[in-house]
């Protein structure tokens, strides 16, 4: 049986950027850092997992995409 779970994840990384620098071009330095972290360091980050309970498996159509194959 499927069920439908939501995971927290929260990740931090340090950039050096211009003092002028956007939030945009903040965000599109820390991006590179912040895939890797994601890539390689997924399961120290994550906060919390909890069901779904709002929308259960089995709600979308999608929740069915994975398991005909």
């Amino acid at each position: 049986m499927k069920v439908a779970k939501l995971v927290v994840v929260s990740i931090m990384t340090r950039v050096v950027v211009d003092e002028n620098a956007t939030d945009e071009d903040i965000i599109e330095a820390a991006r590179p850092q912040l895939m890797a972290n994601m890539k390689s360091d997924l399961h120290e980050n994550v906060e919390t997992i909890f069901d779904d309970l709002e929308v259960p498996f089995g709600t979308l159509d999608t929740d069915y995409t994975d398991l005909v194959k």
